[in-house]
């Protein structure tokens, strides 16, 4: 169970539009919450990568386990997709054999 810090301190620095518009869009791609929690974690990953170098692998395999399991997950649901609609499919053609064999 994590434990809630209370984040009272404030960090400022400027940027280029062009600076904010990557932002932005790196925000956008990684899916974090806004840009002050994607600049958060991105600023304290660089740092801890410094600190313990190991640390920025264990991140980066974490994030990829968390990626492929919901590609394992998307992956399943559309196989049961499929298989549903096979199923369906196959009923109605086993009666049309019934019907043309007799």
């Amino acid at each position: 169970m994590s434990t809630f810090k209370v984040r009272s301190r404030l960090v400022n620095f400027r940027l280029t539009q062009e600076e904010l518009e990557n932002l932005r869009v790196a925000c956008l791609l990684r899916g974090s919450r806004n840009l002050s929690d994607f600049a958060r974690t991105a600023v304290l990953t660089s740092v801890e990568s410094q600190i313990d170098p190991e640390s920025a692998v264990r991140d980066r395999l974490d994030r990829m386990e968390a990626r492929l399991a919901g590609l394992e997950s998307l992956l399943q649901s559309l196989l049961n997709h499929a298989m549903l609609g096979a199923s369906a499919n196959a009923a109605p053609m086993r009666a049309q054999e019934l019907t043309t064999h007799a």
